[in-house]
C-alpha cells in the first residue's frame, strides 16, 4: 500500500490531537512534525506538540524560525500534503509549492471573514453571536486560499475568549479528522474565497477599561480578557480591580449616574457600575492588592467612581 507522506505544522492541543489521529491511520506516513513551543501554552493546560510527539517516537523540530536548511530537508522528503495546524509562523513562498496535494491549513475563522490572529477573540470582541473553522488551501497570501470545508457554530452567551479559542481547536480537530479522507483523496472540490472580508491582526494582552464604552462593548472585552488571561482591569481609587465577568443589567429602579461610578451594592460585594448606555454587574472580579475589612468600608462603597 502507498502511503500519503505528510508533514504537519502544528502547535498546542490541536496539534497534539492531529498527529494522534495521523497515528491511527494505516495509510499514512507522518515524516516530520516542526512546531513552536511557547512556555505559555502549558499554562493554559495544552499539552507540548514537542514533548507528546517524542514520546510517540516521531520525528519533530522545534525552530525559531523556518531556516533554508529545513526547507531543504522537507524538499527532500517530498511530501504528498503538507498540513498547518495553528503553526505560529508564515510560511516562506518555497514550501507552499513543494507537495503535489497543496499545503492545506485550519483557521478559526469564516472566511473571508475574520482573516488574521485570534478570530475567535475579535469575534466576542465584535459581539458576534457565531464563529466559523475553514479548512483551506494556502497561497501567497495570509488565508487568502481557496476553501474546502466550512462548517458555523454558536457562541456561547458567557463564554470567555479562553473558553471560545480552547472549544475551537477540539472542534477543529473534529473537522480535521471527519474530513482528512476526502482531503487527501481529492473528493472535495474547493471554491474561491467570495467578497473583500476582514482581517484582524493581533490583540493587546492587556485591556485598561474605559468606562466611556459602552456596556455591550465592555462585557465583551471583560470576557475576551478573563481567565487565564490578563483580565480586563480598572483603578477604583488607588486599587487595581481584575475583573473576570460582567453582566449587563437593565432595571429601571436604577439611574445613569455617569460613566465608571458604583450605584449599589449587591449581595456578595458585586458592583453595579453605571456606563454610558445602561449598567454592569461585576459578577467576578478581584482588588489588588487585596482589601482588608476597614478597606473594604472605604472602596467598595456606593458613589465612588472607577477612574
Amino acid at each position: 500500500m502507498n502511503k500519503t507522506k505528510i508533514v504537519v505544522f502544528c502547535c498546542q492541543q490541536i496539534g497534539v490531537d492531529f498527529i494522534d489521529y495521523l497515528m491511527t491511520r494505516q495509510d499514512v506516513e507522518l515524516s516530520l512534525i516542526i512546531t513552536y513551543e511557547l512556555l505559555m501554552d502549558k499554562t493554559y493546560g495544552y499539552k507540548s506538540v514537542l514533548e507528546e510527539a517524542t514520546k510517540r517516537g516521531l520525528k519533530v523540530v522545534n525552530p525559531k524560525r523556518i531556516t533554508e536548511s529545513l526547507i531543504s530537508e522537507i524538499i527532500g522528503i517530498n511530501p504528498d500534503v503538507i498540513f498547518s495546524v495553528y503553526y505560529r509562523k508564515i510560511f516562506p513562498k518555497r514550501i507552499i509549492g513543494i507537495p503535489k496535494l497543496g499545503c492545506i491549513n485550519i483557521h478559526p475563522g469564516l472566511l473571508p471573514e475574520y482573516r488574521g490572529t485570534v478570530p475567535t477573540a475579535w469575534a466576542i470582541t465584535n459581539g458576534e453571536t457565531s464563529f466559523g473553522i475553514t479548512i483551506h488551501y494556502m497561497d501567497q497570501g495570509i488565508d487568502t486560499g481557496d476553501v474546502l470545508v466550512q462548517e458555523t457554530y454558536n457562541i456561547l452567551n458567557d463564554e470567555t475568549g479562553f473558553d471560545l479559542y480552547t472549544r475551537g481547536m477540539l472542534l477543529g480537530a473534529e473537522m480535521l479528522r471527519k474530513h482528512f479522507s476526502k482531503i487527501i483523496n481529492k473528493e472535495i472540490t474547493p471554491y474561491k474565497q467570495s467578497g473583500l472580508g476582514s482581517y484582524y491582526g493581533k490583540k493587546n494582552g492587556k485591556f485598561t477599561i474605559d468606562w466611556q464604552n459602552k456596556a455591550e462593548f465592555i462585557r465583551n472585552m471583560i470576557r475576551v480578557h478573563a481567565k487565564p488571561y490578563n483580565p480586563a482591569e480598572a483603578l477604583l481609587l488607588n486599587r487595581y480591580v481584575l475583573i473576570n465577568k460582567a453582566s449587563i443589567i437593565r432595571d429601571d429602579k436604577y439611574i445613569l449616574q455617569g460613566a465608571g461610578k458604583i450605584v449599589d451594592i449587591l449581595e456578595g460585594n458585586k458592583l453595579l457600575v453605571s456606563c454610558v448606555d445602561g449598567f454592569l454587574r461585576l459578577d467576578d472580579y478581584e482588588i489588588v492588592p487585596q482589601l482588608n475589612k476597614i478597606e473594604e468600608e472605604v472602596y467598595l462603597r456606593i458613589g465612588n467612581k472607577f477612574d
